[in-house]
């Protein structure tokens, strides 16, 4: 699975929680149970997961020492969230876990 993470305007984390944020929203405002609200669930559960344990300090440093003009990100997300890594431009970076 993969989410779309825009840093036009904010950081990697930041940019993480309103995407959390609208993601709930969108999850509330559907009234019927099918494949979008069951793929709406897991990306709610993997950016929670993302938030809560990754460290943001290290990557704020690799976004921010590149000057490239992309401003997305994608997060890349396997069956096991700390498997979990991001795409930005031709690079993957690894987020180092706080409990990890």
């Amino acid at each position: 699975m993969e989410i779309l993470l825009d840093l036009s305007r904010h950081c990697i984390e930041t940019a993480s929680k309103k995407k959390y944020e609208r993601l709930i929203r969108q999850y509330f405002k559907t009234k019927t149970f099918d494949k979008q609200k069951i793929t709406t669930e897991k990306q709610i559960s993997a950016l929670k997961y993302f938030l809560e344990n990754a460290d943001f300090s290290e990557l704020r440093n690799h976004f921010s020492d590149s000057d490239s003009v992309e401003k997305k990100a994608w997060l890349i997300v396997s069956q096991h969230f700390e498997n979990m890594h991001i795409r930005f431009n031709k690079i993957t970076l690894y987020p180092t876990w706080k409990n990890g």
